[in-house]
């Protein structure tokens, strides 16, 4: 069951296009769920929304885990259309704080949503999935491809608790994505890393480890 909306942040000077699938059993039960926040959520579903043109078939994910009894609540929040423009809302921490200070306050008001909330950001957008676990509200992250700034996310106080999954193949962007992998578990030494020799940056790759990522980290 997906629905959307948009909000609009005066911080970014846009509207916030936002996806919710909820579990199929949603509307039959008092149930609470746990929430996975998905950044560059017009990349979640459909091809033809996503500005790179192969969607994560989040959709088929859903159901494979829904057969599994792993339910949840899956956020879309999609990046701004133009990509060098969601390159920079990515670098800083205002979509962050917006989701926290505002998005999450408004839908977990609208929904059943428990306390196990999770982000999930892949390439540039991993760093505001990290931002986002600042907030005592979330209880974990998990960064595919990371391509961040590594003293950025130094500066970041981020509980140590927190749970996070990592996962980048070891020829992405000419082994950026790997050795960033390596640093952030230095920032983050509780982290489960996962890596294999995939070269291909995009979400044909990606689309394959989130099954797994959601299975061992959240539900």
């Amino acid at each position: 069951m997906l629905e959307g909306f948009k909000i609009n942040c005066f911080p970014l000077n846009r509207a916030i296009r936002i996806s919710i699938a909820l579990p199929k059993e949603y509307n039959n039960t008092s149930r609470y769920y746990p929430v996975i926040y998905f950044l560059d959520g017009q990349n979640l579903y459909k091809d033809e929304d996503s500005y790179r043109g192969v969607s994560l078939g989040l959709d088929h994910i859903i159901e494979d885990l829904s057969f599994e009894g792993k339910e949840a609540i899956y956020v879309g929040i999609a990046a701004a259309s133009n990509p060098e423009r969601r390159d920079e809302e990515y670098e800083s921490k205002t979509l962050a704080d917006f989701i926290v200070s505002a998005i999450h306050p408004y839908l977990s008001g609208r929904y059943r949503m428990n306390n196990y909330i999770y982000s999930f950001g892949c390439s540039k957008a991993c760093y505001t999935a990290i931002a986002l676990n600042q907030s005592d509200i979330f209880k974990g992250m998990i960064l595919l491809s990371p391509v961040v700034n590594l003293d950025a996310v130094k500066a970041l106080s981020i509980p140590e608790n927190n749970l996070c999954y990592i996962y980048s193949g070891k020829a992405e962007e000419n082994g950026t994505c790997s050795k960033n992998t390596e640093l952030l578990k230095e920032i983050f030494p509780n982290a489960i890393i996962h890596m294999d020799d995939n070269k291909e940056h995009s979400e044909v790759a990606w689309k394959l480890k989130i099954s797994d990522a959601l299975s061992y980290l959240v539900l």
